[in-house]
């Protein structure tokens, strides 16, 4: 099977990149062909005259108004009570009621808290659907950003809500930002980019003149503290587990973003980490619960891996793999999509997977079922995120340890099928971030993630009869994959260090 690595997947992308600076016009017009929306000449103009920089406030502009009444009437019935969110490493976090007066105000009250940079000043255009007038694009550049990210609100019928959000940082490849839209009306998805506005084929949205001062009131990004975290740690193992969180402290806050980790002991039965309830993207990671929402779906009988998918025009997704480049109606069994999903992290194979279980929800449930209470699978998987983890997959480092606990324990489906699923992961062969901070001879069952400055990992380790889970998730941090890759090689080596020196510290014990 032709399937490609990591590092060829990194070659082509820089290629393709390559490619488009030198202008190569047959490589766009293939490209362009491809993007969902059909050639098609447009009015064109008003919508892009703000894209670079503060939105329209002259006479030009398009009163405010709301799809049922006026903006003002919306404003008179006041916004939903602010709520606290949950409890993390011992300090309550303060979060904004996401449900708002105006579509700029949803999308500040979901970035600001959690986005660094975001200011009034970043918001820069909002942009209302010409085909559905409860939808509207908000256009948001943070400071340190070269690309601008873009919230799709919603108005349900007393207040606007960030739904949908992506990092509009590729036109030529505009196809893929569709993929995680889902939902978000036509004219707003064609409309992303002024590069290809000649390829749209409907009218362009309504330029909004923007209302800055019905912003919410909230403060730059804070994120959980590094405080080390232990979860009934022994007190004979006190001693060696705080200086590994020493350590992993010192890695975590010298890193160019914000990272997390935990590691679940299986023997001893506790935990550890820093961060541990922070919320990441997931990236593929979310790939576990789908791998055991499939495998239950096997042991209930309802699936079989031999069973033929046929992979529809709904499932495309770029990224990873190569399901991509087939066409709909292409069918593979169960047992292939599996494969394809954790061997070569492939989305089509991933969201053909989701689709066959029965959708988001029942992955979603399975994630519960295993105490991951704060893992979602929100939208499809793809190569593209989202600005921040509320608008994307998201998961906790806990969550995921979790999860691999149950999977290492025999409990996440069967014994037999947790087996398979070990096994699995043992065959991973796109991912080395974890295995590169380990000894040779030493492979974890393994998988691992990455978006646009998002690296995570997550694996079961063994050492010798002794074994141990260990999650590593980041966000923001920097766009080299390499430093990405490196925090993830030190924090696994340092953890390593640390489980074998338990090990061997009861080894002796039993011998004396």
């Amino acid at each position: 099977m032709n399937l490609f690595s990591r590092r060829k997947m990194f070659a082509q992308r820089r290629r393709r990149r390559l490619l488009q600076r030198l202008g190569v016009l047959a490589a766009l017009l293939v490209l362009i062909l491809g993007v969902v929306y059909v050639a098609g000449q447009t009015s064109g103009g008003a919508f892009f005259s703000n894209l670079s920089g503060s939105s329209k406030q002259d006479g030009n502009s398009q009163a405010r108004e709301t799809p049922s009444r006026s903006h003002e009437e919306a404003k008179s019935e006041g916004a939903p009570a602010k709520k606290s969110g949950e409890e993390q490493a011992g300090a309550k976090k303060t979060v904004p009621d996401p449900e708002q007066p105006t579509p700029e105000a949803a999308a500040y009250a979901v970035l600001a808290p959690e986005l660094p940079g975001t200011t009034p000043q970043s918001i820069k255009g909002v942009y209302r659907s010409k085909m559905d007038k409860s939808w509207a694009s908000v256009r948001v550049q943070p400071e340190g950003e070269g690309k601008p990210f873009v919230v799709f609100t919603h108005w349900n019928g007393k207040s606007w809500r960030a739904e949908k959000s992506i990092r509009a940082d590729e036109p030529d490849y505009a196809k893929n930002d569709v993929v995680p839209l889902a939902g978000v009306p036509d004219d707003l998805i064609q409309y992303l980019y002024p590069e290809n506005v000649f390829a749209a084929k409907v009218p362009e949205p309504t330029v909004e003149k923007l209302d800055l001062k019905d912003l919410p009131k909230v403060g730059p990004a804070k994120f959980s503290s590094t405080e080390p975290v232990m979860d009934g740690v022994p007190e004979g193992q006190r001693d060696r587990v705080e200086k590994v969180l020493g350590e992993a402290r010192k890695e975590i806050e010298g890193y160019h973003g914000i990272a997390g980790m935990y590691v679940w002991d299986l023997d001893g039965g506790y935990g550890y980490g820093i961060r541990p309830d922070e919320q990441f993207f997931t990236a593929s990671i979310i790939k576990v619960p789908i791998m055991v929402a499939v495998y239950r779906k096997v042991d209930a009988g309802d699936l079989s891996f031999s069973q033929k998918i046929e992979i529809k025009d709904e499932d495309w997704a770029a990224g990873a793999g190569w399901l991509q480049w087939k066409k709909a109606g292409t069918k593979e069994t169960v047992g292939d999509l599996l494969v394809l999903m954790m061997t070569q992290s492939d989305n089509v194979a991933a969201n053909a997977l989701v689709r066959t279980v029965g959708g988001a929800d029942y992955v979603n449930e399975v994630a519960r079922s295993m105490g991951a209470e704060h893992t979602l699978l929100y939208q499809k998987v793809s190569s593209e995120r989202g600005a921040v983890p509320a608008l994307d997959n998201r998961s906790t480092p806990r969550d995921m340890a979790a999860m691999l606990q149950k999977i290492a324990e025999g409990k996440a489906a069967s014994e037999k099928s947790c087996g398979y699923m070990i096994d699995l992961m043992h065959q991973d062969q796109l991912d080395w971030w974890l295995d590169a901070g380990l000894p040779a001879g030493v492979d974890a069952a393994n998988k691992a993630g990455w978006l646009y400055r998002v690296y995570d990992e997550v694996g079961i380790v063994q050492s010798g009869d002794h074994r141990y889970v260990v999650t590593i998730l980041s966000k923001h941090g920097t766009a080299d994959v390499y430093e990405g890759e490196a925090m993830i090689k030190d924090l696994s080596s340092d953890v390593w260090e640390s489980q074998t020196q338990e090990n061997s510290g009861n080894s002796q014990k039993k011998g004396s």
